[in-house]
């Protein structure tokens, strides 16, 4: 998926978030969800945050540890660390909507990498009709749950 679905996926899970977790701050919680939800994409040297730490793509393949369980565990030790309990499960949420929406695509996602070359695969092709047709239904899903909070 293209960085707006991800971004779109990450804060349509953050708002039902929001309503289960109810955080003192709503507007860090949604922040912090929607960047976790384009940070698997850290392997990617031309993605929003890759290119601006190459290093990364440069060790790691595009879709390997940064889109399995492995990499959804750091995260939530690393942001646990650093945040208060409600804003790890924004994180969590964040990255994984991120999983989720890219294990709809016909690439899919390797869940146990490297240790297992287990995949799952959808039949979405990224950047065509089929994606632009998700980005819409969960924009309006979104408006719709932003509405009714």
């Amino acid at each position: 998926m293209m960085f707006k679905t991800h971004l779109m996926f990450g804060f349509l899970l953050g708002l039902f978030g929001i309503q289960y977790l109810h955080p003192s701050n709503q507007v860090l919680f949604i922040i912090i969800a929607m960047f976790c939800s384009a940070l698997p994409d850290i392997d990617h040297p031309d993605s929003k945050i890759g290119k601006n730490v190459k290093i990364i793509a440069f060790l790691f393949e595009h879709r390997g540890f940064f889109h399995s369980i492995w990499a959804l565990l750091l995260v939530f030790f690393l942001f646990s660390l650093t945040l208060g309990k409600v804003y790890v499960f924004a994180a969590l949420i964040g990255y994984i909507s991120h999983l989720l929406a890219d294990a709809m695509t016909k690439e899919g996602i390797k869940v146990f990498h490297p240790f297992s070359k287990y995949a799952i695969r959808g039949f979405i092709r990224t950047g065509t009709l089929g994606e632009l047709i998700v980005f819409l239904v969960v924009s309006v899903f979104s408006v719709y749950k932003l509405v009714n909070l």
